[in-house]
Order: C-alpha cells, then sequence, then structure tokens
C-alpha cells in the first residue's frame, strides 16, 4: 500500500529533505545547481511512500521567480504571458522499481488538486511520458521545444483554469478516485 503526504519544506525533517532531493537527481532531469535551496523554496512537496516508508514518488508545487517563468515562455515561444502562471508544478519522479504503475498520474493528480483554482505550468523532456495524460487535467503543450542545456529539449504545459471555465471543460480523476 501507497501513502502520500503533501508537506511544506519546512515542516519536513532534514532526511526526508534528502531523500526527496536524491529522487529528483537519480530522474536525472534537474538542473542540481542550487536545487538543496529551490526545493526548500517550493510551496509543497509531495511524498509517496510504501508501508515499509521507503520513498517511490515525489513531486512538487513551486512559486519559481518572474525571471525564471519569462525565461522558459519566452524559450518556448509561448504567446501566453509568464506573469499568469505563477505555479510551477514540477519535480515529478518515481523510482525506477516503481515505473510503470501510474504513480506520475497519482502524484500529478494529487497536487494539482490543491491548485484547482490557479493557472499552472510544466516543463518536461520533449520525449518524456510524464505529461501525456495531463490534458485530461486541463494543460496544453504550448509552444516549440526548447534546449534545455542537458542534451534534450523541453516542453512547456500550460494550464489555464478561466480558460478551461469558459469553455466548460471538466478536469478527468484519471485514478478513478
Amino acid at each position: 500500500m501507497l501513502t502520500s503526504s503533501i508537506l511544506s519544506p519546512s515542516d519536513c525533517a532534514p532526511q526526508a529533505l534528502a531523500e526527496f532531493e536524491k529522487l529528483i537527481i537519480e530522474a536525472g532531469t534537474v538542473d542540481t545547481r542550487g536545487l538543496t535551496q529551490r526545493i526548500r523554496d517550493a510551496s509543497r512537496l509531495l511524498f509517496l511512500r510504501e508501508s515499509n516508508g521507503q520513498l517511490v514518488g515525489v513531486g512538487a508545487l513551486k512559486h519559481p521567480l518572474l525571471s525564471y517563468r519569462c525565461r522558459v515562455f519566452s524559450e518556448a515561444r509561448a504567446t501566453a504571458p509568464s506573469d499568469e502562471y505563477p505555479i510551477e508544478l514540477g519535480w515529478v519522479a518515481v523510482a525506477k522499481s516503481h515505473q510503470g504503475r501510474g504513480l506520475s498520474r497519482r502524484i500529478i493528480g494529487q497536487l494539482i488538486s490543491l491548485a484547482e483554482n490557479e493557472n499552472l505550468f510544466a516543463t518536461t523532456r520533449a520525449e518524456a511520458r510524464a505529461m501525456r495524460f495531463a490534458t485530461g487535467y486541463g494543460f496544453r503543450r504550448t509552444g516549440k521545444p526548447y534546449p534545455s542545456g542537458r542534451g534534450y529539449d523541453l516542453v512547456l504545459y500550460l494550464r489555464d483554469v478561466k480558460a478551461d471555465r469558459r469553455q466548460g471543460r471538466r478536469h478527468v480523476d484519471t485514478d478513478g478516485n
């Protein structure tokens, strides 16, 4: 049985923060420079653990600086204004031993439920499967793929709550909950 906990970084023990960081680094999709501080600056961290306490998945809601958002939106050639998307969904990682079980979907769904009335953005590798199901949560691929600087391209996804409401869209809970 897997259990989730969503905490503010300030409410996390140092060991939990270290485990979170380690799992993100093992996923290999993040710039490790300043990562420890960026984790501590996040809004919420999600920990997905087995009943024995083993950490098998993580994710976060972040409030990145406007300068970072502007750079990402510019590099992706997005037409939407970056200041309308203050929250980033990120650091979604699942231990290799637990991949292929829909856990990324579970992590993303739980984090989105915390910000259901907020516009969100997320970036992922162009070839990654993690965000392919995200349209059920209101995310739309935006702009063009752009170089990450780490040997792969990134894609920007946006979730515009007001546009979804105007179009009468309802978000699907793909876990069946």
